[in-house]
């Protein structure tokens, strides 16, 4: 009796072949761009105890993107969010003993509980690259230039993406100084700044004046809030001057309306905005100085950094028609199993194919007629084909098929070295 199929849980994804090929692409571009800059890889647990978010991390993300699991003999965990909390813990464990400025970096899974949509699912994979223990601003500079050269390596230009840039420590000082809003006020105030290009102007305004804000206020904040001027902070300044001389100026706009959602960030803040139908955020990040002392640190350590979720670049660029060229690895021989009795010939060969460097599938039915033998290779991709029989077998050679040729070479079998010399050559 036929059972129906399980579903797939919602928002998570499959990874056939051709998409991991996909993904690990995508990972191994990030941590490759990471490591030219001296940044080296890290991992921390899936798990996580969920204080380590609480009052660290967005109110939205903890309250309602968490999933949340019960340990038997536990406080609450959670699976990970978010990464820099745990970066955070990490450091503060082992802050005599690491050398600083730390640059580390990690392409690992997420989750999140939210509604799938396109760009955004539950179960995701994030690069996070951080610079730990440099307050100057050449931390930052060096960060932001990172993010704009990851697109530049995606082959995405400044006219369809966007690294919005902006100083949340020196808007926070310009409100307070011109527009004599109180500190209480910033935090509130800043968590419906983050939200202003998703809700109409009636509700922002509405939002703001239930924080006590005056209509000369709003006014003053809305005027800050749309000038690409970036006076109000000199080091936001200095910032744009020198990503000038990193030659990414081109997809730098600064941005006051940037102020990020989490709540650790204290400084320069920035986020990669798509200009075509996406539309929206593909990833972001800034500067967060205090974040090791919440967890526990004995010791204040300065950081910057950033993290890109896979599915709205991944978006962006199957838009773009920028991942045509990626596929599924496939082996680059198929020996071929002509019989029961010349089997274990075929796999002593097979052998010696792997020993030098050849990816190398072996037939696994044998006595299978060569015709669908060579017709699977054909429709795997495999290029090529070796046919050992009782012929080869008593004169030490073997037949090279190339597939896309239709061409027959006779190989010696005890010099395999000709073999993957003719395969590379022809490759």
């Amino acid at each position: 009796m036929a059972t129906d199929l399980i579903p797939r849980v919602k928002g998570v994804r499959d990874f056939y072949p051709e998409d991991w090929a996909l993904q690990k692409w995508l990972g191994d571009t990030c941590i490759g761009l990471g490591a030219g800059f001296g940044y080296q890889e890290y991992e921390g647990p899936i798990l996580e105890h969920l204080d380590l978010y609480l009052g660290k991390t967005s109110e939205e993300i903890v309250g309602r993107q968490t999933f949340m699991l019960s340990g038997r003999d536990e406080k609450p965990l959670v699976l990970r969010p978010e990464l820099t909390p745990t970066l955070a813990r990490m450091v503060a464990a082992r802050e005599d003993r690491l050398v600083f400025p730390l640059r580390w970096q990690s392409f690992g899974r997420f989750y999140r509980y939210e509604r799938p949509q396109r760009g955004r699912g539950r179960s995701f994979f994030q690069w996070n690259i951080d610079l730990l223990g440099s307050d100057t601003l050449h931390a930052d500079v060096e960060v932001v230039s990172i993010a704009c050269e990851l697109l530049r390596t995606l082959g995405l230009s400044p006219d369809q993406v966007t690294v919005r840039l902006n100083d949340r420590q020196g808007l926070e000082s310009h409100l307070i100084g011109s527009l004599g809003l109180h500190a209480g006020q910033i935090r509130p105030l800043f968590a419906i700044v983050d939200r202003i290009d998703r809700m109409p102007f009636e509700k922002f305004s509405g939002g703001l004046a239930e924080l006590g804000l005056g209509s000369d206020q709003i006014d003053g904040l809305v005027k800050a809030l749309e000038s690409k001027d970036p006076g109000f902070s000199p080091r936001l300044e200095r910032v744009v001057r020198l990503l000038e001389m990193n030659d990414v100026s081109d997809y730098v706009e600064p941005d006051p309306k940037i102020v990020r959602g989490f709540d650790y960030y204290t400084g320069i803040v920035f986020e990669a905005w798509a200009k075509g139908s996406l539309r929206r955020a593909l990833y972001g990040g800034g500067r967060y100085d205090n974040l090791t002392l919440q967890v526990g640190g004995r010791k204040p350590v300065p950081g910057v950094g950033f993290a890109v979720g896979d599915m709205a670049i991944t978006e962006l660029l199957k838009e773009s028609e920028l991942l045509e060229s990626i596929s599924t690895p496939v082996p680059d021989l198929l020996v071929s199993v002509f019989s029961e009795e010349t089997a274990e010939d075929a796999a002593a060969y097979a052998r010696l194919a792997r020993s030098q460097g050849l990816a190398v599938e072996f037939g696994l039915k044998p006595g299978q007629r060569l015709d669908r033998q060579l017709k699977y290779a054909d429709r795997k991709g495999i290029p090529f084909v070796t046919i050992i029989g009782p012929d080869e077998i008593r004169s030490k050679t073997v037949l090279l098929k190339n597939l896309a040729t239709g061409e027959q070479t006779l190989l010696p079998s005890d010099n395999v070295c000709k073999l993957a010399e003719h395969i590379r050559k022809t490759r």
